[in-house]
């Protein structure tokens, strides 16, 4: 699926699909409802569907498929009026690698939750501990966040490795889970 903006222009970056924001679910949050730098070039990135078996498990019906990049930016907003005030949530990134998934040990890859506007907390993820596990779906901690009162706000968040050169690929996206914190 491309998008191609009125003068013709296919723009390269995915950026939210507006129909994935209506989201019946709050705590499955779809990757079509995040903004993925080289998302809409199929060299990079390309969209598919999971299999059915695998869709009712994750509660994903479809899925980012990372080919290559070396400038890996995934970022997201949430409506935090849906949300339950005084309560921390977890964030979690839904992925999959692929057996022939490379570049994830040389690459420092992080995660960033900021909400309402304030400091942004960073997290490094060691995604390459989640590659050696291919074909199986993962939950990775991607942060956590607490929702201050019922006046919602806005929750950013997103992954991210930029700091290097580093090719890497392989890796399937569905979405991210949001759970309450036990």
């Amino acid at each position: 699926m491309e998008q191609v903006g009125g003068n013709g222009y296919k723009n390269p970056h995915w950026n939210v699909d507006s129909s994935s924001l209506n989201i019946p679910n709050q705590y499955h949050i779809p990757a079509k409802a995040f903004n993925i730098v080289w998302g809409n070039d199929d060299r990079y990135w390309q969209w598919i569907k999971i299999k059915e078996e695998e869709s009712r498990k994750i509660k994903f019906e479809e899925a980012a498929v990372l080919l290559q990049v070396n400038y890996l930016a995934v970022t997201g907003e949430l409506d935090l009026r849906r949300y339950t005030a005084g309560t921390t949530y977890e964030l979690y990134y839904v992925v999959k690698f692929r057996a022939d998934a490379f570049g994830w040990h040389s690459a420092p890859v992080r995660s960033r939750v900021k909400v309402n506007g304030a400091e942004a907390v960073w997290k490094n993820l060691n995604l390459e501990s989640y590659r050696v596990k291919p074909d199986v779906w993962h939950e990775v901690p991607g942060g956590e966040f607490t929702v201050s009162s019922n006046k919602g706000g806005r929750l950013e968040f997103g992954m991210y490795e930029i700091e290097t050169n580093w090719w890497k690929g392989s890796m399937l996206l569905a979405g991210v889970q949001i759970k309450p914190k036990a």
